[in-house]
């Protein structure tokens, strides 16, 4: 008996410290170097989409994100269904908002940056991201990401690396 009581108690001490022990597995982690925002754009006045794929009320090829410094951004278009109809229109993703050469301090205080959308040639838009990262076990995310249109919260996120907006252009 006193030797099952030693086998028992054995087995629980090994069992327990093996699962105190486990390394985490990382499937896909998340890091805000791979972070964006993806953005649908709305006429305000009539709620349609402003990069629909026929009759657009702007035309994609001449849309234009730039950073704080007039540095363009990459753009990646995406056609998605308008709900109920046999049209599509087009998601716009950008990114990343986190640039390591200039915001390593965000891991310490929340930084905010202001990205410039150019509709066309004379129609304006800017977003302003706020964010404070936080290193994971499997790499980083942002810890909160609030993003700003016209100066009007639109959009919060926690533990995330990424964010989908719709701003209604006037």
């Amino acid at each position: 008996m006193q030797n099952l009581k030693l086998l028992v108690l054995l087995t629980f001490t090994i069992l327990l410290f093996y699962s105190c022990n486990k390394v985490p597995t990382c499937e896909t982690p998340l890091n805000v170097n791979q972070s964006s925002l993806e953005v649908i754009f709305k006429d305000k006045a009539s709620g349609n989409y402003l990069y629909s794929e026929t009759n657009s009320l702007f035309n994609k090829d001449s849309l234009i994100v730039s950073n704080q410094l007039g540095n363009p951004l990459y753009l990646l278009y995406s056609l998605r269904e308008i709900p109920n109809t046999s049209n599509r229109f087009w998601r716009i993703n950008f990114g990343p908002l986190y640039n390591s050469q200039t915001d390593e301090n965000s891991f310490n205080i929340e930084i905010c940056k202001k990205f410039f959308i150019r509709y066309s040639f004379n129609k304006f838009d800017t977003i302003e991201t706020c964010f404070k990262s936080k290193k994971t076990t499997c790499g980083s995310v942002f810890e909160i990401l609030k993003i700003y249109n016209k100066g009007t919260l639109i959009s919060t996120e926690y533990d995330q690396t990424d964010s989908q907006i719709t701003i209604f252009k006037n």
